[in-house]
């Protein structure tokens, strides 16, 4: 069977966003810090994100590696995010013009959990949730995340959007320090 993870960014005091979805407090990766993204990346063939993401992400991504200015690091990140079928979640039917990508529409909580279960069945590598709020918030709530794989950048937020919603358990797996100060930390559900 197929996992899920869920992969973010993260602040040290736990906030994925700014109280209006800011992103300016993360830190740029290093080489190390970008081939390790690669390399989990290169472990799925499958992305769930909500609309609002995808809108911004697929499009950005995709136009990576014919930007001049582009670095090596995201061009070969783009090519890892770009080899991944995207799936679109929608509660409403959204016009999706990107190749690789289809859309999933989803009315209730229990259409997403047969939907994930469906997909986790299916042949394929592992499933990824790879940014945005309100859809990761909405799998971990409904304990769809088998594996999280957090990058916790050194800054503190003070207040914003989080992660988790509501008590969940995890193990740790594995953490790994980077030079930039960044550390991944991986956690399964208990």
């Amino acid at each position: 069977m197929r996992k899920l993870f869920l992969y973010m960014a993260m602040t040290l005091d736990g906030f994925i966003a700014g109280p209006n979805n800011e992103l300016d407090w993360m830190q740029m990766p290093d080489q190390e810090n970008n081939d390790d993204v690669v390399a989990l990346l290169d472990g799925a063939d499958t992305g769930l994100m909500g609309y609002p993401t995808a809108s911004g992400m697929i499009p950005y991504w995709a136009s990576v590696p014919d930007n001049p200015s582009a670095s090596k690091g995201q061009v070969a990140l783009a090519q890892a995010i770009n080899k991944i079928h995207g799936i679109v979640i929608s509660n409403k039917e959204e016009k999706i013009g990107w190749d690789n990508s289809a859309l999933l529409l989803i009315k209730s909580d229990n259409d997403l959990i047969d939907a994930v279960s469906k997909l986790k069945q299916q042949p394929g590598r592992d499933l990824g949730v790879p940014g945005g709020v309100r859809t990761p918030q909405r799998f971990a709530r409904l304990s769809l995340v088998d594996e999280y794989v957090l990058m916790v950048h050194p800054v503190g937020l003070g207040n914003g959007k989080r992660l988790f919603t509501s008590k969940v358990n995890l193990e740790m797996i594995s953490a790994k320090t980077f030079k930039t100060g960044i550390v991944r930390v991986c956690y399964r559900p208990r």
